[in-house]
């Protein structure tokens, strides 16, 4: 059966969830889903049978009888936790012994018992979308707000942040599940970047063995951003990345005990206009640290440029990256942040069996 339209703007919660949860996804998002024919769906029902709420993403078995009265174990996989408990999700919302119709979008390969989540269907009518918010039927709060969930202004760059896109939300989600897998494009590129981009493979990326994403991939990461500050640092924290940015403002140089990392020392200056400046350097070599496909060496220097509106609600952003074993000219990337309400970041960092696990599928 062919899937209707994924999103009504009247649902309850509908904002927050368009705002922290799908952004920028398939923009960072770790593998491909060409597997999966996204504008078809089919309807199993079973019992739970096993439940990886791990990130990057959750994975559900399911047993479902069959015709014959033999049961055949269908594996499906969902969102990450953070859009899934932004979608209204608590971990024991579909538990193993629950007993649930599924609705997914089906593997190209009929043989592989393997879907992409829509939704489950409890016995008693509760429905949990995995990537869009409900149709029809009365959206469930979501779980992780911290205090009034009202969204206040910041006046020093502070807060929590998401993603802002002008793309509708639809073609958002769709770019979600089918979009950013190729190879970078329009990039000036060095003999050595261009023998790397030519052998281009998606299940190349360094995510898939959970190791850091580094500087700039986590500044398009598809999820929140919590910026807090003190008097001569800055934090910047992100959603289902364990490591935390560490700005300085009062030093131009590293501390004697650093070690170069995918994150780099990164210094900060905030200017009489009131931009913010981040200049980041000492790289250790990084897989695909310059952008998916491409590597960056010790040699790479990002300089960041932040803009607050005057209403204290949205963040502009310039990114340049130089790398000169890599690229002949400059990549600049500009974006947009919009300050959405405070939640609780989920802890459960990436996997590698699950990150790896839809491999056994393709």
């Amino acid at each position: 059966m062919k899937s209707s339209s994924c999103f009504n703007p009247s649902h309850k919660w509908f904002l927050f969830w368009v705002l922290v949860c799908i952004p920028f996804l398939g923009v960072e998002a770790h593998h491909s889903r060409a597997p999966f024919l996204i504008d078809e769906t089919f309807t199993v029902t079973g019992v739970v049978k096993q439940v990886r709420w791990r990130s990057p993403h959750v994975f559900w078995a399911v047993d479902v009888p069959t015709e014959g009265g033999a049961v055949e174990t269908w594996t499906f996989e969902g969102h990450s936790i953070a859009g899934l408990m932004g979608n209204g999700w608590v971990q024991d919302s579909v538990k193993v012994g629950d007993r649930v119709k599924v609705v997914a979008n089906p593997n190209r390969d009929k043989s592989r018992k393997f879907g992409l989540l829509d939704y489950f269907q409890h016995e008693d009518g509760r429905v949990f979308y995995s990537f869009r918010p409900p149709e029809g039927i009365e959206r469930m709060e979501a779980t992780n707000l911290i205090g009034d969930g009202v969204i206040r202004p910041s006046t020093d760059f502070s807060g929590t942040w998401a993603g802002l896109s002008d793309l509708p939300p639809e073609e958002r989600l769709r770019r979600a599940l089918v979009g950013g897998f190729s190879a970078p494009t329009g990039l000036s590129l060095t003999a050595r970047g261009e023998a790397q981009v030519s052998e281009f493979d998606i299940n190349n990326d360094p995510f898939l063995e959970c190791l850091p994403l580094g500087v700039p991939r986590t500044i398009t990461w598809p999820y929140a951003t919590r910026i807090t500050r003190s008097a001569n640092q800055m934090q910047i924290e992100t959603e289902q990345i364990p490591e935390i940015r560490t700005i300085y403002f009062d030093q131009n140089t590293p501390p004697e005990d650093y070690v170069p990392d995918a994150l780099g020392f990164s210094r900060g200056e905030l200017t009489n206009d009131g931009r913010l400046i981040i200049t980041s350097t000492h790289f250790a070599i990084t897989p695909w640290g310059t952008t998916r496909g491409l590597d960056s060496s010790s040699e790479k220097m990002v300089v960041e440029e932040y803009s607050l509106s005057d209403d204290g609600l949205i963040i502009s952003y310039r990114v340049t990256l130089t790398d000169p074993a890599y690229l002949t000219e400059p990549i600049v990337t500009e974006g947009r942040y919009r300050k959405v309400a405070d939640h609780e970041f989920t802890r459960e960092y990436c996997d590698v069996e699950v990150s790896t696990l839809h491999l056994q599928f393709e």
